[in-house]
């Protein structure tokens, strides 16, 4: 198994929002294309629910120029909330967490390379691991 970073889910800091990722990578084989991954992922995002406005969204890196971000549904629950989330190659998933004076937190992860990596946190704290 492989898990970034360190710090365990269990040992967060009480004042900023927890995000752990359990992943796995499948191979998707295409007729005329070359051979991509499926990113196959299961969130558990634990903060205040009843404090916050959560914000799931999936990007291609070159988003702008195709489609706009794709929201993603997740279920609430009393201290945050899951969900289950598809990627492809090259996509980035962004989890966005605005508490009621505006300020928020967010961390973006990347899939690359059979990989979920961690790109951008801002006063989150993650773990992901491959299954």
């Amino acid at each position: 198994m492989h898990e970034t970073p360190t710090t365990s889910f269990s040992e967060e800091p009480s004042n900023n929002p927890a995000i752990h990722i359990v992943y796995e990578c499948v191979l998707q084989e295409r007729v005329r294309e070359s051979d991509s991954y499926v990113y196959e992922l299961a969130c558990a995002i634990m903060y205040p629910a009843t404090t916050g406005h959560l914000s799931l969204r999936i990007m291609s890196t070159h988003s702008y120029r195709r489609s706009s971000p794709k929201e993603i549904p997740f279920t609430r629950h009393a201290t945050g909330a899951t969900t289950y989330v598809e990627l492809l190659d090259d996509e980035q998933l962004e989890a966005r967490i605005v508490a009621p004076d505006g300020t928020y937190s967010k961390a973006i992860y990347y899939a690359h390379g059979q990989e979920l990596l961690e790109q951008y946190a801002r006063q989150v704290v993650s773990t992901i691991q491959r299954i």
